[in-house]
This record gives C-alpha cells, structure tokens and sequence, in this order.
C-alpha cells in the first residue's frame, strides 16, 4: 500500500483513540484533488472544435493533458493553433470550463477518491469536509456535479459541510482554504486531516497549525504553484488504495481506461 494511505489511516486511529467523543473530519479539496481536472480539460477543448469547425483536438488523447487548466496556452502553441484561433480560446477557455460544472457529465473523479470518501462517512462521528477555492456562484453545480459520482459510490455530500470562497472577500485561494479549516472547525469539528493537490494550500494550513494534529497530504496530480512549497511534514501520494480499512467491494463501473469513457453516452448509462 502506497505510504500516504498507510499515513492517514495511522493518524485517523490516533486521533481517534486521542479524542474518542469528538466529531472528526477529514478535508478535501475538489479539482485536482476528487476531480481529475483533465477530463473538464479535455471535454472544453473538444468543445472548440465544435464550434470552431476545426479539428484541432481530433485526436487529443487524455494522457495529453499534462497542464494546469491556467497553463491551457501551452497545449495550444504545442498543436501549432494559428494565433486568431488561440486568441479565440484563451478568451473565453475560462469561462467554458466554469460553465462546464453544470454538467457532471464533463468531470469525472479520480479512480478511489470516492471509495475513501466513504470509508470514513461509515465511521462513528467521522466526517468528511470539501474546502475548495472554487466561487460559491458554483455551489448548485459542485454538489450536483459530486453527488451524481457519488451515489455510485455510496457516497453523500452535504451542503453544510462544504466550505466555499467567497466572491466578497479578496484574497488568495491560500488563504481561502485556511478560513475553511476555521469554518469546519468553528462549526465544532476537529480536523484531522486535509487533502490538497496545491503546495500553496498544505503550507497554508500548516502555519496554522503548528502542533501538526492536522496530516497534510499531498495529491501528487497537476498543479500549479511551485513543489517546493509542499511542508517537509505533508505525505504525498496519487493512488487512493484504502485496501487497509476497506473490506468490501469497490462498487464496479464498465470502463477502465479513461480513453474509454465517452463523456456523454457513458454517463447516461450509469447514471
């Protein structure tokens, strides 16, 4: 079992022998984190294509997308995309991937992130945060978007126990993600652990936790501020393997291959 997973379920047993009455929570970011960005990417490019009439992304492959979706410009000077079109896309790539949240048929979650979620949504007063740097303008489509993967999973995400960024308050996502650690905790839990593909976030977090009771871990995917920032006490890892706590089946879906999944027809058939 990969170390990370091994890390988090030694300090959920600690902390829960430590603080056996308390309400725990563990904290998650959402893209980059549950999400793999890559396929809302992805989705987005083709899109291009339609509207365009081009064929720019015919043949993109999702292993491709190696980028943060901020670094979008590179895949398109990488294509060789005549500049009036790439001026076409960076203008409004943001705006289609926002819009892309509406449709949960255009994200996808990364393979055991959900099982994990429900491992410890079936412990006794233990809970499961989402702290994302997305906009609350986005809550509607976030929880629809992630309760629609979830009730695959036998999983369940609550309005209150997702924390948003506010569109009133200017700040960095950093900091965003420190007041959701304040809020799960201010709403009476105690946070044991956060989850977070941004080094940004974890060092955040971290400096405000100086006795380390929070496990920072790193979800080594794409992202974009610098690795260097990722706290030298963060474990870091990919692969969501919980085969340590988990004993029954991982609820089965028909594709393996995420070239196999196609985003509209695939949905519909196990939705």
């Amino acid at each position: 079992m990969n170390q990370w997973m091994n890390k988090l379920a030694d300090h959920y047993e600690k902390l829960r022998l430590a603080y056996p009455k308390d309400n725990l929570i563990i904290v998650f970011d959402i893209d980059g984190t549950i999400l793999d960005m890559r396929h809302m990417i992805l989705y987005v490019l083709r899109e291009f294509d339609e509207v365009l009439g081009t064929q720019y992304f015919q043949d993109l492959d999702f292993y491709d997308i190696d980028f943060h979706e901020d670094h979008v410009s590179s895949m398109l000077e990488r294509l060789s995309i005549c500049a009036s079109d790439r001026k076409t896309m960076l203008a409004v790539f943001e705006e289609r991937l926002i819009s892309a949240t509406a449709f949960p048929h255009s994200q996808r979650p990364f393979h055991g992130a959900l099982d994990v979620v429900r491992w410890f949504q079936k412990q006794p007063n233990t809970f499961v945060g989402l702290n994302t740097g997305r906009q609350e303008s986005l809550r509607t489509n976030t929880l629809t978007t992630l309760n629609s993967w979830g009730r695959l999973h036998g999983v369940d995400f609550t309005d209150e126990l997702l924390y948003m960024r506010s569109p009133h308050i200017i700040e960095s996502i950093a900091h965003a993600k420190v007041a959701g650690i304040d809020y799960f905790k201010q709403c009476g839990y105690r946070v044991f652990a956060f989850v977070d593909n941004e080094p940004d976030n974890l060092m955040a977090v971290s400096e405000v936790d100086p006795d380390g009771e929070i496990l920072l871990l790193h979800a080594d995917t794409i992202f974009k501020s610098d690795v260097i920032s990722v706290p030298t006490r963060a474990v870091k890892g990919k692969v969501y393997d919980f085969t340590r706590l988990v004993t029954e089946s991982r609820p089965q879906t028909h594709w393996d291959d995420p070239n196999d999944f196609n985003f509209d027809n695939d949905f519909r058939q196990i939705a």
